[in-house]
């Protein structure tokens, strides 16, 4: 079963909010990062070398909010393919590649892969949001945070 991992440098860029026990478990950055690039559907691959082993399920406030986050992540997903709930055939065969029923996060070792690239892809999303400034309180970081992911979550038409 693989583990969901975060890229080393994105640990070292929240590195004041870690300090000040704004963020208490390496999965909120890496939370931070997947949601960044869910909204901009901005995947990363990163290699094993340049990322950090992290949880193999979704750890503390994250465990009653994991399925939300899976299903997240397979509606974007499934955005990304450019399938449309109209291919039950292949919404069928595509989630079928993504989930396994019985891994304790619900995803399949290629699904736990392209979660992750969401988060690493969302890190250098979270690069351009702030001018790759780093954040240094959790106030500013939020108030940034969500400006921004309002903006990426407005409809183009």
């Amino acid at each position: 079963m693989q583990p969901f991992r975060l890229r080393r440098d994105a640990r070292d860029w929240f590195k004041d909010l870690r300090d000040d026990d704004s963020f208490k478990l390496d999965f909120d950055v890496f939370y931070f990062c997947f949601i960044a690039g869910i909204a901009k559907i901005r995947k990363s691959p990163v290699t094993n070398e340049h990322t950090a082993e992290l949880v193999s399920n979704f750890p503390g406030r994250y465990a009653g909010r994991g399925k939300l986050l899976v299903a997240l992540f397979l509606a974007r997903e499934l955005d990304y393919l450019g399938v449309t709930m109209n291919e039950k055939t292949e919404v069928h065969s595509s989630i079928a590649k993504l989930v396994d029923p019985t891994a304790p996060h619900s995803l399949s070792d290629e699904g736990v892969k392209h979660f992750n690239q969401y988060a690493h892809g969302g890190y250098d999303v979270l690069l351009e949001w702030f001018s790759g400034d780093r954040p240094r309180s959790l106030e500013t970081f939020l108030r940034i945070f969500k400006q921004n992911l309002d903006t990426a979550l407005i409809p183009t038409v």
